[in-house]
C-alpha cells in the first residue's frame, strides 16, 4: 500500500500511509470476520454514508454497523526519524527515509438487536492474535486500552433503534522516503590564451 509521487524537480517521494480509503476497506473485512461474517458482507459492515446524513437501515431488528476512521492530532506524530543513504543500485542518488508513528480513532456504530454482542465481539478480537497479525501486516497496531461499549439507543421516527458505540485508537507506523537525483559529473570549460577550448568532465 505504497504510494509514490514524482516532484517537478525529479526527487522521488514514497509513502506507506494508509488513505481513507484503504484503512476503511481493510477494516470492513476486518470486522466481519470479528463479528462472524465470513465470507465478509459488506452491506453488514458499512463505510459509505448516505448522502440523506443520518446513517439508518431498513428497520430498528436489522444489524449493521457504520465504521468511521479519524486521524487524531497527537504529539506522537511530531516526532519524526531521519536517515540518509545512498540508493541502489547507483550510489549517486541520495534517500532520505522517515519513520514516524500516526494515531487513528477508529469508531464503529451497531444498530439492530445484536449490536451489543457486536460491539463486544470486537473489542475481544482486538485482543486476539489473529486479528492483531493482520493489522500488523498493515502497519496498524491497535491500542489495548479501549473504554467499554457504550449503548446508546436512539430515536427516530418515533421508533427506539438500538444503537451501541465502541471505539478505539491505533497507531500506524509509517515509513516515508525522498529519493533526490545527485550529480553524477561537473563539466569544466577551459579557455586558453590562444582560444583553445578543452572540456574535463569531473
Amino acid at each position: 500500500m505504497t504510494t509514490a509521487i514524482t516532484y517537478p524537480n525529479g526527487t522521488q517521494f514514497t509513502t506507506t500511509a494508509l488513505t481513507v480509503d484503504q484503512i476503511n476497506t481493510l477494516l470492513q473485512s476486518i470486522t466481519c470476520g470479528m463479528i462472524g461474517i465470513d465470507p465478509p458482507d459488506l452491506s453488514a459492515v458499512r463505510v459509505d454514508w448516505p448522502t440523506e446524513g443520518q446513517p439508518f437501515v431498513d428497520a430498528p431488528e436489522t444489524d449493521v454497523c457504520y465504521l468511521r476512521c479519524v486521524l487524531e492530532n497527537d504529539d506522537y506524530d511530531k516526532l519524526r526519524d531521519l536517515a540518509r543513504t545512498n540508493a541502489e543500485p547507483s550510489p549517486t542518488p541520495v534517500m532520505y527515509t522517515w519513520t514516524y508513528t500516526r494515531v487513528w480513532t477508529v469508531h464503529w456504530i451497531f444498530y439492530g438487536p445484536g449490536s451489543l454482542n457486536h460491539a463486544s465481539a470486537v473489542r475481544s478480537a482486538l485482543f486476539q492474535e489473529y486479528f492483531t497479525d493482520q493489522l500488523g501486516l498493515s502497519q496498524l497496531f491497535p491500542n489495548p486500552d479501549n473504554a467499554a461499549p457504550q449503548r446508546v439507543p436512539e430515536q427516530f421516527n418515533a421508533q427506539w433503534w438500538e444503537r451501541v458505540d465502541f471505539s478505539t485508537c491505533m497507531n500506524e507506523f509509517v515509513t516515508e522516503t525522498t529519493t533526490v537525483p545527485a550529480v553524477v559529473s561537473v563539466p569544466v570549460t577551459v579557455e586558453s590564451e590562444d582560444l583553445t577550448v578543452s572540456t574535463i568532465v569531473s
